[in-house]
């Protein structure tokens, strides 16, 4: 019986992603990001804020390839810049406190990268703006909600600049046409 406890343990060991001791170092399943191994509020919203900076990244590429449209293409190189110096400043503020975050966006942002693939003209830039929209304002739901009770005064002065910047986004996607 002791030698079954022992072997179950081991095995388990051997399942556990690494990064759940090292601190999101790569392990046997492949790296992950420390919020897939943590409940820490603001470690979580690190991670939420990431995918939503990535996403803009990648839509807003797809869009440069796909639309005609002036204003869409200027609103999505526009994201392209301001997402991605968002996501610099967050990875410097990330890798000072040992965070790892995650290099791609989640699933379910993938999945609206994909459907975006399949479509071109008017529906490429309704599907694009709709994207935008709804983006913009979970992000911007996410920001209010972290800065009521976040905790780390560093990743809440991230949120307080972002928020405003985030808001006029979202006024802006709603412009597009």
């Amino acid at each position: 019986m002791k030698r079954f406890l022992i072997l179950s343990a081991l095995t388990l060991s051997l399942a556990l992603p690494t990064a759940a001791v090292a601190g999101g170092a790569a392990g046997p399943l492949g790296p992950v990001s420390t919020a897939q191994v943590s409940n820490d509020t603001d470690v979580l919203f690190m991670e939420v804020a990431t995918m939503s900076n990535l996403t803009e990244i990648q839509t807003s590429r797809l869009a440069l390839q796909k639309s005609s449209n002036a204003e869409v293409r200027a609103f999505a190189q526009m994201m392209i810049t301001m997402h991605t110096q968002a996501q610099a400043e967050l990875n410097a503020l990330a890798a000072q406190k040992g965070v790892r975050l995650a290099d791609k966006p989640g699933a379910d942002q993938r999945l609206l990268y994909n459907r975006l693939t399949t479509l071109s003209g008017a529906a490429f830039d309704a599907a694009y703006k709709n994207v935008q929209v709804n983006g913009h304002k979970m992000t911007l739901d996410l920001i209010v909600t972290y800065r009521s009770f976040g905790t780390d005064p560093q990743v809440l002065a991230y949120a307080a600049k972002t928020q405003p910047v985030v808001a006029a986004h979202l006024a802006e996607a709603q412009e597009l046409p």
